[in-house]
């Protein structure tokens, strides 16, 4: 947890385990759980925590989400990562 996620209301940080944990603790079945955006977590450290940076709105930023994110969401579907800069996860109601 970064001083920028203090800064922007960011309450708690999951692994995918305290995701996992989290979800069945709340009586949820979970379907899916798997790190996201690897590529993601380098750009975010060395930016945020490296450089001190905050992540603005640039059209850097906006090519990222426009052509990689696509690309990445396709490669992840097939091959999970073992990290990740997010977690998702699905989870139903039992």
């Amino acid at each position: 947890m970064s001083k920028f996620d203090l800064e922007i209301g960011h309450q708690r940080r999951y692994t995918k385990a305290s995701m996992a944990e989290a979800l069945t603790s709340a009586g949820l079945e979970i379907e899916r759980c798997q790190y996201i955006n690897a590529l993601g977590l380098f750009a975010w450290y060395g930016a945020v925590k490296l450089l001190n940076r905050r992540p603005q709105e640039s059209p850097m930023l906006t090519l990222y989400d426009k052509v990689y994110i696509p690309v990445e969401r396709r490669i992840e579907s097939k091959i999970r990562p073992p990290f990740g800069q997010s977690v998702f996860a699905v989870a139903r109601a039992r």
